[in-house]
């Protein structure tokens, strides 16, 4: 597993910051860079503090996913409002490359 740490853009003044962890699944055939960017980039979009980006590579899934049995995971811990975060959980929705995501407060 590895770990990195960045920091993106700040939120807006005034409104309360509450921190995420998001998971996401990739088809394998996307490139691990691509997927951690287009992830990065849209937590960016919405004014989301990315904190921890976990790569925890290539896994066999348990059961097919649009047609795929293995998948690339990256988990990251974020921070933001709760609007952004809504927002963020819209755009994963519209992802068609994405398999699977899971956003959790903590």
């Amino acid at each position: 597993m590895k770990k990195t740490k960045t920091t993106e853009t700040k939120p807006s003044m005034g409104s309360t910051l509450n921190k995420y962890e998001l998971v996401v699944i990739y088809p394998v055939s996307e490139n691990e860079i691509g997927a951690e960017k287009a992830i990065t980039e849209k937590c960016k979009k919405r004014a989301l503090k990315v904190v921890e980006v976990d790569k925890w590579g290539t896994k066999t899934m348990a059961y097919e996913i649009k047609k795929q049995n293995r998948g690339y995971y990256l988990k990251l811990t974020i921070e933001g409002a709760p609007t952004a975060a809504k927002e963020l959980e819209r755009d994963l929705q519209m992802d068609d490359k994405l398999l699977r995501y899971l956003l959790i407060r903590i």
